[in-house]
């Protein structure tokens, strides 16, 4: 099972617990001081809205994390549909109202470009 790109063993079944999830995404990543801007599109690639993820939320050490482990070129980086269900998912839970309207917005079938600086 992988779960904001870390892998869990098939023994922990599809329910991972949140705490361990965030635990994965904490190793080695420091987001302070860093800026997170998500940037929604349609499928046609109409521009929707540019979204700054509030630092010191999950969401924001996610997108880091995700930002820079992932291996393509470009001050962009588009976030796969289930990366951005899971970041959501997660955040909803720990984040409680810092981060309520950003997952409603990840919730939906957009795509989503994540700029980390």
């Amino acid at each position: 099972m992988f779960i904001c790109g870390y892998h869990f063993p098939a023994s922990e079944g599809n329910d991972v617990a949140f705490d361990k999830v965030i635990e994965k995404v904490n190793e080695g990543i420091d987001a302070s001081g860093k800026t997170v801007t998500l940037t929604s599109e349609t499928r046609e690639g109409v521009q929707l809205e540019t979204i700054e993820v509030p630092a010191g939320t999950f969401a924001h050490t996610a997108f880091v994390d995700y930002y820079e482990g992932t291996e393509v070129d470009g001050e962009f980086k588009m976030v796969y549909y289930t990366n951005k269900y899971q970041i959501s998912e997660i955040s909803k839970s720990v984040d409680g109202d810092a981060t309520k309207d950003l997952c409603k917005k990840l919730d939906d079938m957009n795509l989503y470009r994540v700029k980390v600086a």
